[in-house]
């Protein structure tokens, strides 16, 4: 598990970058070898990255193995930043888990993603609108808060894969400020934290102020992710004033 101290300032947060992909996820580029990846981490003076590659279904626990390999290629680099081996796991519906939970505590960091629409075994509601994804959202949301197996959330209430709808901000819109407030709070008396996640803010900024600053008046945790699949985004540091601008 990681935690660091509660801050709402984005030059302290972004000293560590949470969501990082190898080579061992497939969405990755072809460059983000494990040494590479923490060579840039030390250069640009990041103080904690984590590995974050995906669990596919079909490749069931898989990613508690590849954490070994990925051990083996961390003993051969020598470095300075902190790394933590884990991984973006999946809730792909209501209390349906994609790997084991004896998989998932033998991770440093357990980052969790409860929506990922666009992949085919990915439970949808049964009605098709904005308010119906908002809720399953949120219950996929609050059965990993009380499975206890995760540490974070990747990109939360993010939208972005539901193709539903022309504007899948529609989607975003229909959460209440109350139901992001009560399901942040339920997790960060669990001590999982929330995202911020570069591509999510990026794509929905209304939303994700809004979220940063629901979460500022609960007092929970965030978490500096980039979601880096190239190596000039595992740098987090290099995105604080973007980071300020869309979410201050």
């Amino acid at each position: 598990m990681f935690v660091h101290e509660k801050t709402y300032d984005i030059d302290e947060l972004v000293l560590d970058n949470l969501h990082i992909h190898t080579r061992y996820s497939r969405c990755a580029n072809r460059e983000m070898h494990v040494r590479d990846i923490v060579r840039a981490a030390d250069a640009a003076g990041l103080r904690t990255i984590a590995l974050t590659d995906h669990n596919y279904i079909e490749k069931h626990n898989a990613v508690a193995a590849q954490r070994l390999k990925i051990l083996k290629k961390l003993e051969k680099v020598p470095h300075e930043v902190r790394v933590l081996v884990g991984a973006e796991l999946s809730s792909y519906g209501i209390g349906k888990f994609a790997d084991d939970v004896e998989c998932d505590n033998a991770l440093d960091y357990r980052l969790y993603t409860t929506n990922h629409y666009h992949q085919h075994y990915w439970e949808h509601p049964a009605e098709k609108t904005p308010r119906a994804y908002a809720a399953h959202m949120l219950a996929i949301m609050d059965g990993v808060i009380e499975s206890g197996r995760a540490d974070c959330f990747a990109h939360p209430f993010m939208a972005g894969y539901v193709k539903a709808f022309d504007d899948f901000r529609d989607v975003t819109r229909a959460f209440t400020d109350n139901e992001i407030g009560d399901i942040m709070a339920k997790a960060d008396a669990r001590e999982i934290a929330w995202e911020l996640n570069l591509p999510a803010v990026r794509d929905d900024p209304a939303f994700f102020r809004r979220y940063f600053h629901i979460g500022r008046e609960v007092g929970v945790c965030f978490n500096i992710g980039t979601d880096a699949h190239v190596l000039e985004r595992v740098n987090a540091k290099a995105f604080a004033e973007e980071y300020k601008q869309l979410l201050y």
